[in-house]
């Protein structure tokens, strides 16, 4: 069930004004709380849902995907892992998603997140693992960064740009994405799971893709951008969103074409209860 997200227009507070039933303080206006830290104190619990669109380039619907997976956070030693981890795919725009194929070999599968991730090691107990796995990983590490990386720069909807997040990055060996004018704005608060929470707006344009798998070469471009919906009071990530589009020119060993199109994808992260 989708989280219900509730917008609350920000000229409504002032000191001590109950907002959705919590109390908040003028001041939020001026600067996202400081002095607030994440609770890690206990594991947490999340499921994200990415879907994968395929398209020709007259807009032609050829296929869709989807990853689901539980990822868990606050273990000891740092430490992060999935659960329950499935895809399914399927030609049919209107067709639901059946629940797919158990990757049982991502079970459990455990790391402590850091920019690490990116690296080959990472994943080397994997060896054939689904690139779209991989996805699943750098993406909840980039909901991280997105909320809390910069949360003392960003001031209310004002545009935050960082040169060190416009750069190209190494994909465990398969390829290399460049981030382009990547940009942060805290735009306003609202209610989630029962939670008073900043919304940090995000997006990247322009950015180069370059993929060299076994069997299939890709170069592309993408835009994504999105929201995270971060606590004001523990400071954890309550709700997150992502939509990319992304052009692709795919060679398959094997096929003397070129495969022009373009993916549509879509990201929920949902906190479990």
């Amino acid at each position: 069930m989708k989280t219900k997200l509730i917008i609350t227009s920000l000229v409504l507070l002032s000191v001590g004004k109950t907002v959705l039933g919590q109390v908040v303080d003028m001041e939020i206006l001026n600067q996202l709380p400081k002095n607030i830290e994440i609770d890690n104190s206990k594991p947490q619990s999340y499921t994200m849902t990415t879907d994968y669109y395929d398209y020709d380039l007259q807009a032609n619907f050829l296929r869709k995907a989807r990853v689901i997976g539980d990822f868990t956070c606050y273990l000891s030693g740092d430490s992060v892992k999935w659960n329950n981890v499935y895809i399914s795919q399927i030609s049919d725009l209107d067709t639901p998603f059946p629940k797919g194929q158990n990757q049982s070999y991502f079970e459990n599968f455990k790391y402590v997140q850091s920019e690490k991730i990116l690296s080959e090691e990472t994943f080397s107990q994997i060896p054939q693992i689904d690139f779209r796995l991989k996805n699943l990983v750098w993406d909840m590490f980039g909901f991280e960064i997105f909320a809390y990386a910069y949360w003392d720069s960003l001031e209310l909807n004002k545009e935050f740009c960082n040169h060190v997040l416009n750069s190209e990055v190494e994909m465990a060996k398969d390829g290399t994405f460049e981030n382009k004018e990547f940009k942060l704005t805290w735009i306003g608060i609202t209610k989630v799971n029962s939670e008073l929470c900043a919304i940090i707006k995000y997006s990247q344009m322009n950015g180069k893709l370059s993929l060299n798998l076994e069997n299939i070469k890709m170069k592309g471009r993408s835009h994504y951008w999105g929201e995270v919906y971060v606590s004001l009071s523990d400071k954890q990530i309550e709700h997150a969103t992502l939509s990319e589009d992304v052009i692709t020119d795919v060679t398959i060993k094997g096929r003397p074409e070129n495969i022009l199109g373009y993916t549509v994808r879509k990201i929920e992260l949902a906190k479990i209860k």
